[in-house]
């Protein structure tokens, strides 16, 4: 096990099921009759060639990796492509967004609000939930492929909030709580509601079909 270089979880686990095997076959064969050494030898051969095995564990492993590929990162990738390209085209066609000013309507902190952009992107967290759905994914995998586009830009944030915070204070500039907070809203929040939507709205729809089909 130590030459496989698997994680310590994964490794136990491999190791539990083949004891638990091991542990099958030596209980059968004393349930028979055979004698201790008999069944320990002939258990010890039931693993059949170490190395055949080491290979088919270290298959399985790939296996799970190429899993984890088609059920995540694909499906996130295209969500994260499809979301923010669309948005790009948007503003390179000189789309003109609604700017809310909070409070004072002279204030430079406002939201750019892309409002056709809100509205389609929940057919975006559909598509990624449809993916990594499809890859045979469940759970917070699904939603990790289809909120894909918010978590990205909130990474983002979490790299310009030490520059404005400690950069910019120490420059003379003041930096915003306030500001954040917009930002946050416009670009993480409302976007995550609306992917949101579409991926439960998919699994609404997914499961009807699912339904009816059986």
């Amino acid at each position: 096990m130590g030459a496989l270089r698997m994680e310590r979880v994964a490794a136990d686990e491999v190791v539990r099921e083949l004891a638990g095997h091991l542990e099958e076959c030596y209980e059968a064969l004393r349930a028979q009759g055979v004698s201790e050494e008999e069944a320990f030898s002939r258990t010890c051969a039931e693993a059949g060639n170490w190395a055949d095995l080491r290979r088919g564990v270290i298959l399985a492993k790939e296996g799970r990796m190429s899993d984890r590929v088609k059920q995540i990162w694909i499906p996130s990738l295209v969500t994260l492509f499809v979301g923010w390209g669309v948005l790009a085209l948007m503003i390179w066609q000189r789309m003109e967004p609604i700017l809310w000013h909070p409070g004072n309507p002279r204030s430079s902190m406002y939201m750019v609000i892309y409002w056709p952009w809100l509205v389609m992107l929940p057919a975006v967290g559909a598509i990624g939930a449809y993916l990594s759905r499809q890859a045979r994914a469940c759970g917070w995998q699904v939603y990790l492929a289809g909120l894909f586009p918010a978590f990205a830009i909130a990474c983002v944030l979490l790299v310009v909030f030490p520059w404005g915070l400690f950069i910019e204070t120490h420059e003379g500039h003041e930096f915003s709580w306030f500001g954040l907070v917009l930002m946050t809203l416009n670009w993480v929040i409302l976007p995550g509601i609306a992917l949101l939507a579409g991926i439960v709205l998919q699994g609404w729809f997914g499961q009807g079909r699912h339904e009816i089909a059986g």
